[in-house]
């Protein structure tokens, strides 16, 4: 991870939008002492079992009692903090997308925890660390990071005689290898409800979707690395050898389990997904670097990955950074996380936690003892990017021109077009200064 690049472009966002006055925004006003009432934070958050986690912080902390509200979603977090903002009711604490940070950045909702938080950076990920510090403040409390992975059915490649795809080249011919065997499979969907991926994907081939120098941005959404990856990817849809289900359907799930689609290309948290969507093939699957557009070469991108940020509506602060720092680091907190759910920490200490490597990956896959040890190596080979100020616009907008592109059996590379265009024209009309 080249982590001095990646904390340039952070810093470039901040100076671009401006948000140093930040800093001030939140006060601390801890309830009366003398009424012998806890303090109550409110938290939004989507992660599995959640509560179960919350409830260790609240069975030790007495004078500050947090409730969670798990009816968020990562996808219209912003939507529903900029509502919350708007109507003076924002929560004290909530989980926030990497790529959505910048967002709540800009427009008031997440506070500055430098004091409380800046001393941590030893203690953190570089490739966590950069994606929540902008010029020099921290704005989350790191969750964990997203490394990719190429998840298989070795089952499957094994009755073709198939190796694991270390290119895209290969990957391709596994495709028609595994489509041309039985006409109702298919390695892999091309799913046109996730942005995210995409993104990620267009990351590892050299795109830049967002850069930003000297308070003029660029948008890269539709540049010759995207496009690339967007021509990739309708040669295959085009042939057939890939599906285009939705991920996250019913309709998905069901391929997943049954073997109609032989791969996933998730990242470091998908284990636990497969087994809840597909228990009956645990011990059927390998997990393998991303394919590389050049052999030989080991890049990848994050993807997902979330913080927890503080709130510049609370009028808790102090109690609200403690949480939030105790969520992400404590080892009671990272213990009961791999008890009830699945995380890849951000915090270093806790991914030598003993318990790290008896969760999902050993029950996905029999010998996947070194799954977090090659997670921790993709997280340095993960290449930096900068988020714009408005990708929850990007990713709507992505939905619906891939979803257009794929009924009409148009064009992959006029889609990304389109996706660009109503990005500059945002961010236009935003304010901002674009390319």
């Amino acid at each position: 991870m080249n982590s001095r690049v990646s904390r340039i472009a952070a810093g470039a966002v901040v100076s671009a939008l401006a948000i140093a006055s930040l800093a001030g925004c939140t006060s601390s006003e801890p309830g009366d002492p003398t009424t012998g009432e806890p303090v109550v934070l409110q938290y939004w958050s989507w992660a599995p079992n959640i509560d179960k986690i919350v409830d260790v912080w609240n069975e030790s902390h007495p004078d500050v009692q947090v409730e969670v509200n798990t009816s968020v979603g990562a996808a219209d977090i912003v939507a529903k903090l900029s509502a919350a903002k708007e109507a003076g009711s924002l929560p004290d604490l909530s989980n926030t997308t990497y790529e959505n940070l910048p967002n709540l950045v800009v427009n008031g909702i997440a506070a500055d925890i430098t004091e409380a938080f800046g001393g941590y950076e030893d203690e953190i990920a570089p490739a966590a660390w950069d994606l929540t510090t902008f010029d020099g403040k921290n704005y989350a409390v790191p969750q964990g990071t997203g490394p990719q992975f190429l998840f298989y059915r070795t089952d499957i490649f094994e009755s073709l005689g198939l190796e694991a795809p270390t290119t895209w080249d290969e990957y391709a011919a596994a495709a028609r290898t595994i489509h041309t065997a039985d006409s109702s499979k298919y390695l892999a969907t091309f799913p046109a409800n996730d942005a995210q991926l995409f993104a990620a994907l267009s990351a590892q081939a050299g795109a830049q979707w967002w850069s930003q120098e000297d308070g003029v941005w660029s948008v890269g959404i539709a540049d010759a690395d995207a496009t690339k990856v967007a021509d990739y990817w309708q040669g295959l849809v085009d042939e057939g050898v890939v599906t285009t289900l939705k991920t996250w359907t019913p309709e998905w799930q069901a391929a997943l389990a049954d073997g109609t689609i032989a791969s996933w290309l998730s990242a470091v948290w998908a284990p636990p997904l497969i087994l809840q969507n597909a228990p009956e093939t645990a011990g059927l699957w390998g997990a393998v670097r991303l394919p590389q557009w050049q052999a030989g070469d080991s890049v990848s991108a994050a993807l997902g990955g979330s913080g927890t940020v503080v709130t510049t509506g609370t009028e808790h602060a102090e109690e609200a950074q403690e949480f939030a720092i105790w969520l992400n680091n404590s080892t009671d907190a990272l213990n009961a996380y791999i008890e009830n759910a699945s995380i890849w920490p951000a915090n270093l200490a806790g991914r030598e936690l003993p318990g790290i490597k008896d969760t999902a990956p050993a029950a996905l896959a029999p010998g996947f003892e070194d799954f977090y040890d090659v997670a921790a190596e993709i997280d340095d080979e993960t290449v930096p990017v900068t988020w714009g100020p408005d990708v929850a616009l990007a990713y709507s907008a992505f939905g619906d021109a891939f979803g257009t592109a794929i009924t009409q059996k148009s064009s992959f590379g006029d889609a990304l077009t389109t996706v660009q265009d109503a990005v500059v024209a945002d961010m236009t009309k935003l304010g901002f200064t674009v390319e």
